[in-house]
């Protein structure tokens, strides 16, 4: 009797997969919205492999030239209603916030120690939503999704440079610090411009604005290019055997808890259309890179955290396409 129920089970489960076309639809985002993102890293991999590139000049040049860019057109160009702009804010604070409240009880149950805790903290709290996760929302949704994205980019970029830098240096590096740092940061301007553009629907001149659009389009490609550079030159690191203490909990909490608490919070807050399935996509990418550098920067067993950040964002194609998929997103 049992292995009858398991055997109809098994099929049931079976037929709903193909009724559904779950596993068609999860095939379709991998190959025509993920793949597309991967074959340009793999661009900036190769060159650098080839030609090792200074890498930190294009960083520098998309974070202060082309994501300001970026960010100023897609706001002022979206017309996104400003309750909806408000909502995406919101929405990443919490789940920004709860991941962190997450990963200290993650920590306390696993007994980590404070520098494995902060670094855990930082790796699940902080995605990769510019380079991976913007251009995401591009391909699947257009200039609509990429203008909200933007917005949970900025926001969760912000937090990353105050919040992301306190927690990393343990304490050692004051909030009042931090926030200093984040007035370095063009794009948080450019936003701050574009709110005001918006509001009092300003008209600026047309070569001006042609211009702005042009250098932000330059950004989505660039940041892919430097996101395989950063990929080739995650292989230039100790060989120190990464703690697998740290390593399955860090991607477990990313990949699979990110996702499902992202879902929560956007019914909590009762998101729907294209604002609800862009939050949720962001909420679910892998790891920043640029928390590699946080690592480095204080000590958080840089190892570890490189080949988190590595493996989680060649992991993340499957559950962000689940993702997609179960939801209807």
């Amino acid at each position: 009797m049992s292995e009858n129920k398991v055997a109809f089970v098994g099929v049931s489960i079976n037929d709903i997969l193909i009724r559904t076309g779950i596993l068609g639809n999860i095939l379709s985002v991998i190959t025509q919205n993920i793949l597309p993102i991967f074959i340009v890293a793999a661009f900036g991999y190769g060159l650098q492999r080839w030609k090792h590139l200074d890498k930190q000049t294009l960083s520098s040049l998309v974070l202060n030239c082309f994501s300001p860019c970026l960010a100023f057109s897609s706001l002022v160009n979206s017309k996104i209603p400003g309750q909806e702009l408000l909502d995406i804010v919101v929405f990443t604070v919490i789940t920004v916030g709860s991941m962190g409240f997450v990963g200290l009880m993650a920590a306390r149950l696993l007994r980590l120690p404070r520098r494995d805790t902060a670094a855990l903290l930082i790796l699940i709290m902080f995605v990769n939503g510019g380079n991976y996760g913007m251009t995401l929302n591009q391909l699947r949704y257009g200039n609509d999704g990429l203008a909200r994205a933007v917005v949970y980019f900025l926001t969760s970029s912000m937090l990353v440079y105050t919040l992301g830098i306190f927690i990393a240096s343990s304490g050692q590096l004051s909030l009042g610090r931090a926030l200093r740092q984040l007035l370095t940061f063009p794009a948080v301007y450019a936003a701050v411009a574009a709110v005001a553009v918006y509001h009092w629907q300003l008209t600026l001149p047309a070569p001006l604005m042609r211009a702005i659009e042009i250098a932000g389009a330059a950004a989505i490609p660039v940041l892919l290019i430097v996101l395989g550079m950063q990929i080739a030159d995650m292989g230039n690191i100790p060989e120190d055997k990464p703690s697998w203490r740290l390593v399955l909990p860090a991607i477990s909490l990313r990949l699979l808890v990110g996702p499902l608490l992202a879902v929560f919070v956007a019914g909590l807050m009762g998101l729907t259309g294209l604002n609800r399935s862009v939050a949720i996509i962001e909420a679910s990418m892998p790891p920043a890179v640029f928390v590699i550098i946080l690592a480095t920067e204080f000590d958080l067993a840089p190892p570890a955290v490189t080949s988190i950040v590595v493996l989680a964002t060649f992991l993340s194609p499957l559950t962000i396409a689940t993702v997609i998929s179960l939801l209807g997103l």
